[in-house]
């Protein structure tokens, strides 16, 4: 591996912290990654000799000092109270609220309202399994939400019995499974079509945002975040087409 990032460090690292990190002739070592191993205490070695300059080290304090309770994420200062402006990464790193990891979680928090309406009016409705898909989209909403702010890997899962190649497939192919061509959204077509493409597109948007808030120089982080969001938009455009061909009724 030539470029050395956080992400893979996070992935190495989650069944034990080793003491020291070799960094191979060749490899570049990203400043995030840097900061990680700073952060973890695991020492840089290069060619057999550790590199005291490489991890940027934090302000020594008197020896009586308190640990501070939060720092900044990518180092450069530390507070025992949290700043109104700031907030939680994770753990007690703090960012600026409106960092795009911050601005992310907020737009999925509205993503996750949405489908609670959208869930609301289509039961009184009485599309029962309509509802119930949707729950699912939600499901993976939350998933999402918690694999970000608790920094772990989202497993994939499955919505509405489809897989990831078979959410793809049906969603590109309607005439095959839904004996309809694509969907021209018109004012016409009702407001529970109308409220499930108001969902997809604002999970797309949510996308975009995922891949601005999770883009480094040399790689995307947490790629099946970005790929579930995809699925996720996909579900719900089977969800319009099954509508549209009379499915839920």
């Amino acid at each position: 591996m030539k470029v050395i990032t956080e992400s893979f460090l996070r992935e190495s690292f989650r069944k034990e912290i080793p003491e020291t990190f070799k960094v191979e002739a060749g490899q570049i070592l990203t400043p995030s990654a840097a900061q990680l191993l700073s952060e973890k205490g695991v020492k840089i070695v290069r060619d057999g000799a550790y590199v005291a300059g490489e991890i940027p080290e934090p302000p020594e304090l008197p020896a009586s000092a308190p640990a501070p309770k939060y720092v900044l994420a990518g180092g450069g200062g530390m507070f025992d109270t949290k700043p109104e402006h700031m907030t939680r990464l994770y753990g007690n790193r703090l960012v600026p609220k409106d960092h795009p990891r911050i601005f992310f979680r907020g737009r999925l928090d509205s993503i996750q309202s949405m489908i609670l309406l959208a869930q609301s009016r289509i039961h009184e409705k009485g599309l029962k399994k309509l509802v119930q898909d949707l729950g699912e989209v939600l499901d993976l909403a939350r998933a999402i939400m918690r694999a970000e702010v608790l920094d772990e890997v989202l497993c994939e899962r499955s919505l509405m019995g489809l897989r990831e190649g078979e959410l793809r497939e049906q969603s590109h192919n309607p005439e095959k499974y839904f004996g309809t061509k694509h969907l021209l959204v018109s004012f016409d077509m009702g407001w529970v079509l109308l409220t499930l493409n108001e969902l997809r597109s604002s999970i797309r948007e949510v996308e975009v945002l995922a891949v601005k808030a999770f883009r480094n120089e040399y790689e995307i982080e947490k790629p099946e975040i970005i790929q579930a969001l995809n699925r996720m938009s996909s579900a719900v455009y089977i969800m319009m087409l099954k509508e549209k061909s009379g499915k839920y009724r």
